[in-house]
């Protein structure tokens, strides 16, 4: 319970402490998909600590896939990080929330119907990307989506390809629930056949 609590603490202070770097060095930071995952982790963790609860499944599934995500895609997608900002947003926190995600047994498992459900917040994203296209900073714009180039068609197929990195993304980590969670029983079970042993 202690190290749980103080690993959120950690993570608060990593996605808070992007943030507000993001604010001072970016144009406009709320546009980015990762200021916005990194501020919806805060909050909610945020409010696991103040509640001193471990966090419902689907909720705090979802929480997890955006960071993930957004980790995924910085890998592939992004240099490596060059400042603090991109170090914390892209990689500390995503690496961090999926430790938290994985150590942390479980008492419920989310359902397999989930990951459809996470889906909302990133397509409604994808929307506000769509719509505000052509007041996004000019280097973000340049980097992922510039609809004199390519076409809105083109811009929707994209669409559909994220949307199954996030269904793949978000049924590992069901997967993962099962995994912890099973290997957590036996290790009760085992501590508790050592103690009858006794």
């Amino acid at each position: 319970m202690i190290i749980r609590t103080l690993w959120r603490i950690l993570l608060v202070a990593a996605a808070l402490t992007g943030v507000a770097l993001a604010l001072f060095e970016l144009r406009n930071p709320w546009v980015t998909f990762t200021v916005q995952s990194n501020t919806v982790l805060a909050a909610y963790y945020l409010w696991l600590l103040a509640a001193r609860r471990e966090g419902g499944p689907s909720v705090r599934g979802a929480v997890t896939l955006y960071l993930v995500v957004t980790g995924i895609v910085a890998f592939f997608a992004l240099p490596l990080p060059q400042s603090a900002r991109n170090l914390l947003l892209h990689c500390v926190t995503p690496l961090m929330v999926l430790i938290d995600w994985t150590a942390f047994t479980h008492t419920r498992r989310p359902g397999w119907a989930d990951p459809f459900k996470w889906l909302a917040f990133p397509l409604g994203y994808a929307v506000l990307v769509l719509l505000t296209a052509p007041d996004l900073p000019i280097r973000m714009a340049r980097r992922h989506l510039n609809l004199t180039e390519i076409s809105v068609i083109d811009y929707v197929l994209a669409g559909l390809g994220f949307s199954i990195v996030f269904l793949i993304a978000g049924y590992a980590l069901i997967a993962l629930t099962h995994i912890s969670t099973s290997i957590g029983k036996g290790a009760q079970k085992g501590r508790h056949h050592h103690a009858a042993e006794r």
